[in-house]
């Protein structure tokens, strides 16, 4: 199943256990769980469009069936996708979680068992200062402590590398890379340029393929 932009339709095919795609998610979910120390992951893209969400959503739904608890955190901070494809309200999430008042997980809800979903929550000025904040990555942190794996619904590769955050803050990163829509070149370039960065890049999915 070809995914870039994904829908609310796709969603449900992703969350669906009988998703055609479901074996692939299993295995890309056991390799994850196999590295030792990898408990949040940003997943990014050279471009958008590759299909980011989409991947956080059957990799989580994969990681849920599979007996395990996890999340997916949206940090497109300027341009949030996980509520709309979800079809669900953004009114609270990540931002609401900065203060440190509540854990993280009371700002998100399960969308099947074992997968916590958290949206971005309202982001009102400088979204790029927000994924700075030097609280953000402790409240993820705290996430993780009752879940096996956070997934971090990241911005394209260019922003994640100019966010100390996300390119050094978390335990890896995962690039999607789009079978139609991404140049070989652009793939090899973005590889590059996230170990340049200092990322520790720990592997890439090829999404799209019919």
């Amino acid at each position: 199943m070809s995914l870039g932009a994904i829908n609310a339709a796709g969603a449900r095919r992703l969350l669906d256990p009988g998703s055609p795609v479901r074996s692939h998610y299993e295995v890309l979910a056991g390799n994850l769980l196999g590295m030792q120390g990898t408990g949040s992951v940003v997943v990014t893209s050279p471009e958008p469009g590759a299909g980011r969400t989409s991947v956080c959503l059957g990799l989580g739904a994969a990681l849920a069936g599979m007996g395990r608890r996890a999340a997916i955190v949206d940090f497109n901070l300027e341009d949030p996708q996980l509520h709309r494809v979800l079809g669900e309200p953004n009114f609270v999430g990540l931002t609401s979680g900065l203060d440190g008042s509540k854990p993280l997980e009371h700002y998100g809800h399960e969308v099947v068992p074992g997968l916590l979903v958290v949206p971005t929550g309202p982001v009102l000025l400088d979204p790029a200062s927000r994924l700075e904040d030097e609280g953000i990555v402790e409240v993820v942190r705290g996430l993780q402590k009752s879940r096996d794996l956070v997934l971090l619904d990241a911005p394209v590769a260019g922003k994640v590398i100019r966010s100390p955050n996300l390119s050094g803050g978390f335990d890896g990163v995962l690039l999607v890379v789009h079978a139609s829509r991404t140049p070989k070149s652009v793939a090899r370039e973005t590889t590059d340029d996230l170990l340049e960065a200092g990322a520790n890049l720990l592997g890439v999915v090829l999404n799209g393929c019919s």
